[in-house]
């Protein structure tokens, strides 16, 4: 498993996965990849989401909305899979909202998991970087992280 992500000042977990995993910096997410077959990881994280007593709320179905709009819009095809599962934990989400209510924003929790169209057999799974000025946040980032974790240690 290889895993890219952004590390920001006082990133919860930032120092064990960058001792465990090579990093590359972006601006909006962690993402993690591992040479697997999309549906194998895509069930993998929803076995790991139901298995810490979570729902899957929606799965945004980017991939198809994407390629359906592209050749309109004058772009490319940019994915051979791609979907955002939708879901959140209840008493974290209570934990958000009672600090500030407009945190709510930051719920349900969404994980990307996709392929790229020109390199199919590595799939991606990745999720916003950690909200670091919102000390609530830690323990969704710290879930989301462990259940990309769980599901990509089982490719």
């Amino acid at each position: 498993m290889q895993v890219l992500f952004c590390l920001l000042p006082g990133a919860a977990l930032a120092e064990d996965i960058e001792a465990q995993f090579k990093s590359l910096k972006t601006s909006a997410a962690w993402v993690y990849s591992v040479e697997s077959e999309f549906d194998d990881v895509k069930d993998s994280l929803v076995e790991a989401i139901e298995s810490r007593g979570m729902v899957i709320s929606y799965v945004s179905h980017a991939e198809s909305m994407l390629a359906r709009t592209a050749s309109t819009l004058g772009g490319k095809v940019v994915y051979s899979d791609a979907e955002v599962l939708l879901f959140c934990k209840a008493n974290l989400a209570h934990r958000l909202v009672a600090a500030n209510p407009h945190n709510l924003i930051l719920c349900p929790y969404s994980m990307s998991v996709y392929a790229l169209a020109d390199d199919s057999s590595r799939i991606y799974v990745g999720i916003r970087a950690p909200q670091t000025k919102i000390g609530e946040y830690r323990a969704v980032h710290e879930l989301l992280v462990g259940v990309i974790v769980e599901a990509l240690d089982e490719q």
